[in-house]
């Protein structure tokens, strides 16, 4: 599916596979470096693995770790009845651990040039590593790449990990945003996904009201959305 800027056709938009959240995206989310940006606790990281699952049913995905084990994540995953271990056997999901930070650049590019899904995982375990300098590179970088490829790649960066200037900086570089922020009221959750940045489309600036539980991560009603 396309979007229209102005008459003008855009890039095709890939789907999540979370149901609600492609019906608000007028279809999905443009291929591009997606920058995932809450607090622990927050459910990025069911966000990024859930709709990565979802792309690996229809493609390829290659999932990076930086600090957890492929183990980990597929029994977190298994969780939801997200089964890794099928795709892998079946070449759909390979899981990479960052154990060369030098090399990782390289090895990101030749995964983007099978034209594949790349997760990372995550960026602020990365940061602990590089210089912020490689760090922000690495997403400019991932985003020049896709220009030819027309991906969709999921970075996660937890807030509050690092210094404010640097989660300022890797939102500048990523093509995309969405922030994710949680909080409590009366000891009940309140969750919200806000797309604050968008590449090659125009997504309205609202509040999408979501939910985690045994199926992963839910966009509540509409009626909710601010």
């Amino acid at each position: 599916m396309q979007t229209f800027l102005k008459g003008i056709p855009t890039m095709k938009l890939l789907k999540t596979g979370i149901a609600g959240l492609d019906e608000f995206l007028q279809g999905g989310l443009a291929p591009g470096a997606f920058l995932l940006y809450g607090p622990p606790e927050s459910g990025s990281e069911i966000f990024a693995r859930q709709v990565a699952y979802s792309r690996a049913l229809h493609g390829h995905v290659s999932y990076f770790t930086v600090t957890k084990t492929p183990e980990f994540v597929r029994e977190e995953m298994s969780m939801y009845g997200w089964d890794t271990s099928r795709l892998e056997q079946e070449g759909k999901w390979k899981f990479i651990n960052v154990d060369k930070p030098e090399s990782l650049s390289e090895a990101i590019t030749q995964e983007m040039k099978q034209r594949k899904c790349v997760v990372l995982d995550s960026f602020s375990e990365l940061l602990l590593i590089y210089k912020t300098e490689e760090a922000t590179t690495l997403l400019s970088t991932m985003s020049n790449q896709n220009r030819e490829y027309k991906e969709l790649h999921l970075v996660l960066l937890t807030q509050g990990m690092q210094d404010s200037k640097i989660e300022v900086a890797a939102q500048h570089f990523a093509d995309s945003v969405i922030q994710f922020t949680a909080s409590w009221e009366a000891e009940v959750s309140s969750r919200n996904l806000i797309v604050k940045k968008t590449k090659g489309t125009i997504v309205p600036a609202r509040r999408l009201p979501y939910s985690l539980g045994k199926n992963g991560f839910t966009i509540e009603t509409a009626t909710r959305i601010t």
